[in-house]
């Protein structure tokens, strides 16, 4: 916050990306409550109209990461990368409500040893957070999933509702599930 609050001052350059790591180690360390709030982002936008942030999250908790994610973030790209905790469907669907007018890269990575199966974003809901993401997020160029489940339908919408703007859409292999009425008809 106080970081955020320095380079908000009118007498400094404006910054046009700002790349911010978070991992579990150093949030065990520290407290979350020096990290910035949403005046304070405000604040940093204001002087920095062209400001695009970048956050790589490793193994951190969707409670913490809703702690961190604040509505003025201009978040551009967002890189999650887990080995012990997985991200929600509901960190994914705030992402997809909050930054949709400038996030343009989603990356989701799990590498968590689970022998039941590849966590499903979607929790049997009628919505994939996913699809809602490559629906509001218009500017999206770049989605890889890798280590979650993802719907052979779901993964057809997403290319439908993108279209040639999504550049790269990357799903390994296994992370590709199938519904049981479709696997009849294949």
């Amino acid at each position: 916050a106080e970081m955020a609050r320095v380079l908000s001052d009118s007498n400094h350059v404006p910054l046009h990306r700002l790349s911010l790591l978070v991992h579990s180690v150093s949030i065990m360390h520290k407290s979350l409550d020096s990290m910035p709030e949403d005046e304070n982002w405000k604040a940093l936008t204001r002087n920095s109209a062209n400001l695009r942030v970048y956050i790589m999250a490793f193994d951190v908790k969707s409670d913490d990461m809703l702690r961190i994610l604040k509505p003025s973030i201009p978040l551009e790209r967002i890189h999650f990368d887990s080995y012990i905790t997985c991200v929600s469907g509901a960190v994914v669907d705030l992402i997809s409500r909050q930054y949709d007018k400038f996030l343009t890269h989603f990356i989701l990575m799990n590498d968590v040893i689970d022998m039941s199966g590849f966590p499903d974003l979607s929790d049997n809901r009628n919505e994939d957070p996913l699809v809602l993401l490559a629906w509001r997020c218009t500017r999206l160029s770049l989605l890889a999933v890798h280590g979650y489940t993802v719907w052979a339908h779901n993964l057809i919408a997403i290319a439908r509702l993108r279209g040639s703007d999504l550049k790269v859409l990357e799903v390994t292999e296994e992370s590709i599930d199938f519904d049981q009425g479709e696997l009849a008809d294949q």
